[in-house]
């Protein structure tokens, strides 16, 4: 009887952690999950596929977060380029020019950037503000698919779309009403 109880104890114990990992994720509890993030490391693989080239750019290169609001991308391959927002501000430096720009200035970047920063530190009041957010999937597997509010910003880009795992984001696919798209691969740093 006691064998009985114990299989019957296990049989319950993994259905509630099944039920547990394939139940649909909220906005809120996915948010609660990447607020505890304080700083991320990842490796990307970046194919932008613009209507003016016949052949996809392939771009590599290293991403950092620190909470609440840096973040900065280095691309090492096929040319050396950086950018990094620290608060209000995005600096970018290339083979050929350094330049300071402040993000209210730039309604387009500065939607850009909200959409990661807000993601990564779990700040939905301003995901929203910029976003109207779809979620779907497991919190072990979901897609979070953004529309831009902004008037402006809504005649550049149509969606940016990011999968993930976790406080992870595993992708991010960008889609421009030009025709341009661009999907980056992201692959945590644990180094």
């Amino acid at each position: 009887m006691l064998m009985y109880k114990s299989r019957t104890i296990l049989f319950l114990l993994g259905f509630c952690v099944c039920q547990y990992a394939f139940a649909e994720i909220s906005l809120e509890e996915l948010m609660e999950e990447f607020s505890k993030t304080t700083h991320a490391n990842a490796k990307f693989t970046e194919r932008k596929q613009l209507t003016l080239l016949t052949a996809p750019l392939i771009l590599e290169g290293t991403l950092s977060y620190h909470a609440p609001d840096y973040l900065k991308k280095v691309v090492n391959k096929p040319s050396p380029s950086l950018f990094e927002i620290s608060g209000e501000t995005l600096y970018i430096e290339t083979a050929t020019e350094k330049q300071t720009l402040h993000l209210d200035s730039h309604p387009l970047i500065r939607a850009f950037a909200e959409s990661y920063r807000a993601t990564l530190s779990g700040d939905s009041k301003t995901l929203m503000q910029y976003f109207d957010a779809d979620l779907s999937g497991t919190l072990d597997n979901w897609t979070l698919n953004l529309s831009p509010k902004d008037e402006y910003v809504r005649t550049r880009i149509r969606t940016i779309q990011m999968t993930g795992s976790g406080a992870l984001i595993q992708s991010a696919k960008t889609v421009e009403l030009s025709g341009n798209t661009t999907f980056m691969k992201i692959t945590a740093d644990n180094d």
